[in-house]
């Protein structure tokens, strides 16, 4: 058993997962921002760059630290945490396609793929922390 005040596995994996959450967030907005009509496509497309970036790093984590260490603790997790893993791919796919319509200059399309993959990707967000939250609580009420 962890020490009282110490980390356990859930409770740090909780903290950096919505710790990076909030980053992406940040970076979301900033690509949200370079959309403004005054907005450059050079400034969107270094935007949602950085926004890949920093997306293929957390997914990385999630997929090859995080959630395999997870679901070897709780196997009655495993399915929540795949269906959360198989959307990364699905998020790549949608910059795939926002850059090209970026590429192309179509502008009001990129963005348009990009106002729905913000929205999922929020969507996916609280669930991976609904997950993460409901199992700090399991390790909380165990101590």
């Amino acid at each position: 058993m962890p020490p009282e005040n110490g980390p356990n596995l859930g409770d740090s994996v909780e903290r950096e997962v919505f710790a990076q959450h909030r980053r992406l967030d940040a970076l979301f907005e900033e690509v949200l921002d370079s959309f403004r009509p005054e907005g450059s496509p050079e400034a969107t497309r270094e935007a949602v760059k950085e926004l890949r970036q920093a997306l293929e790093v957390h997914f990385d984590q999630e997929d090859r630290l995080y959630y395999p260490a997870i679901w070897a603790l709780r196997p009655d997790l495993k399915p929540q945490l795949k269906t959360l893993v198989d959307a990364h791919g699905e998020f790549l796919a949608q910059l795939d396609r926002l850059e090209t319509l970026q590429d192309r200059g179509e502008r009001a399309e990129a963005r348009s793929v990009f106002d729905y993959l913000s929205a999922v990707f929020k969507r996916h967000e609280d669930a991976e922390e609904a997950v993460l939250a409901t199992l700090d609580r399991e390790i909380d009420a165990a101590r």
